[in-house]
């Protein structure tokens, strides 16, 4: 199942939104879902897709564009995930500058 049929069925599942509305290029904004659903909507995706979205705010214009998003987020985050027995904190540098 491709990414956007995974992001439709959630719409058609959680909002019952009608299927043949959700295209690449369906406008996200046009769907009626307020701005609370638009929020539970993160937090389906991250469930959905086991990815950690950033805290900052996120605005998808298209389901396309939605889909895209979580596709590069996914090569990232499993491109970075560390191995369970590799250190989980970056060690701080030691300054060698005795300056001052």
């Amino acid at each position: 199942m491709t990414t956007i049929e995974r992001l439709s069925r959630i719409l058609v599942q959680r909002y019952k939104l009608d299927p043949a509305r959700l295209t690449p290029d369906q406008p996200l904004g046009e769907l009626g879902i307020d701005s609370l659903g638009m929020v539970e909507i993160l937090f389906f995706i991250e469930e959905e897709f086991s990815v950690h979205l950033p805290s900052e705010g996120i605005a998808f214009g298209t389901l396309g564009e939605a889909a895209k998003y979580i596709d590069d987020l996914i090569a990232k985050q499993k491109g970075k995930q560390p191995k369970s027995s590799e250190q989980t904190t970056r060690p701080r540098p030691t300054s060698t500058d005795r300056r001052g």
